[in-house]
């Protein structure tokens, strides 16, 4: 039996947490959800796992600087940015941050077959 997949979601917003949690159990991962960026990390420090998806606006610090800090830890870390800002302004974003400790962006509303598509490219395998 292949070995299960594990995957850490930081997200604020508790819907898209639940949501997240379903579509990623049914491609076949192991989910740990975190509504805050101190538990995301807290499960980060603790746990391993293949994927990392992280939302770019939360209180106290923005998943881009989770995926520094991510990186910095673990350099081969896939980091999956997901968020519901426009294209332009995670652009003057990145410009501004100069942070690409990331493996893809996914925009808010997303479809199952899309975000299953993407994290299938971030991890360099057929889900």
């Amino acid at each position: 039996m292949a070995e299960t997949l594990t995957c850490l979601v930081i997200d604020d917003d508790d819907c898209i947490l639940r949501l997240m949690h379903r579509m990623l159990e049914k491609i076949g991962f192991s989910v740990d959800c975190c509504n805050t960026w101190e538990s995301g990390m807290e499960c980060f420090y603790r746990e391993s796992y293949e994927l990392a998806i992280l939302d770019i606006h939360m209180p106290g610090r923005d998943g881009f600087q989770l995926a520094q800090e991510m990186r910095q830890k673990k350099p081969e870390q896939k980091i999956l940015i997901i968020t519901g800002l426009g294209a332009g302004e995670v652009y003057r974003h990145l410009t501004a941050s100069e942070n690409t400790d990331f493996n893809d962006i996914l925009y808010k509303p997303f479809s199952f077959d899309k975000i299953k598509s993407v994290i299938g490219a971030v991890l360099n395998i057929r889900l």
